[in-house]
């Protein structure tokens, strides 16, 4: 059996996935016609998932026989003339079947378009547009609801030093991104220390008779971290460009002053 009436088999088989023992016999031993068969085998995948009701039974048979009677492609076995490429067979199919092969690219134009806008929140929930948050911000807002609801002068003496300590940090990370901008966290820190942790902790002090070992105790370990952030912001100082220099010297000032102001409320102001 020649290639050409081989590939003419192929085409004619109810389902060219299934060959026949000759078939496959050849197709295994010619390089060509597994490449054909192969092909003829996507094709008939492709056709399989369609999203339309299936087609009559003798729709095949209808097809190929139109087929033959435009320009014929299966021929007897005997026949030696040569045949059509696969290309040229399949262009035909695809013409006689636009309807179908629509179908399929719609079908797959619809999955990707679905996999790629398929809503990631419930359904019924507002659309929300995406905004990039800033982690420091988000910080600073939970901070000042967190001294909203604080009710005493240490509570709120523990949120400051936390929002002190999230400035300062993110100063440090600036610091060698961007020196020229961090003269503004500086200038947070230093509010933070001066107008709200140094008076606070003048309040815990002040708030009662005999200060108790636990508020003296969170006052010290504070004055612990100012001293830790004082060190640490001189030391990078020495290592980042020189825009950034100043800012991080007045950030270690700042801290160094709370510290000492920290420690002498935990003392009783002595």
């Amino acid at each position: 059996m020649n290639c050409s009436a081989v590939r003419t088999q192929i085409l004619a088989l109810p389902d060219p996935r299934e060959l026949t023992p000759e078939l496959r016999g050849h197709v295994l031993s010619c390089a060509g016609c597994q490449a054909w068969a192969r092909q003829a085998a996507r094709l008939e995948g492709l056709l399989a998932q369609l999203p339309v009701p299936a087609a009559p039974g003798e729709k095949k048979e209808a097809l190929l026989g139109d087929l033959m009677q435009a320009d014929p492609v299966i021929l007897p076995l005997a026949t030696p003339a040569a045949r059509p490429g696969f290309g040229a067979v399949a262009g035909r199919f695809l013409r006689a079947n636009a309807g179908y092969v629509a179908g399929l690219a719609a079908a797959v134009l619809v999955a990707v378009g679905l996999y790629s806008f398929w809503p990631t929140r419930p359904v019924g929930t507002p659309e929300v547009a995406k905004v990039h948050k800033d982690p420091l911000l988000e910080k600073l807002v939970s901070g000042n609801a967190a001294l909203a609801r604080a009710g005493t002068p240490a509570k709120r003496l523990e949120v400051l030093g936390t929002m002190a300590d999230a400035v300062a940090s993110d100063a440090r990370a600036m610091a060698r991104l961007a020196p020229a901008d961090i003269g503004a966290r500086a200038t947070q820190y230093e509010n933070l220390i001066r107008d709200g942790v140094v008076p606070r902790a003048q309040d815990v002090q002040r708030a009662t008779l005999g200060m108790k070992a636990d508020e003296r105790a969170a006052l010290e370990a504070l004055a612990e971290k100012l001293k830790a952030e004082a060190t640490a912001a001189d030391a990078l100082a020495k290592e980042v460009p020189q825009d950034a220099q100043p800012a991080l010297t007045r950030i270690a000032d700042a801290a160094r002053e709370g510290e000492q102001k920290l420690r002498a409320a935990a003392r009783g102001g002595k």
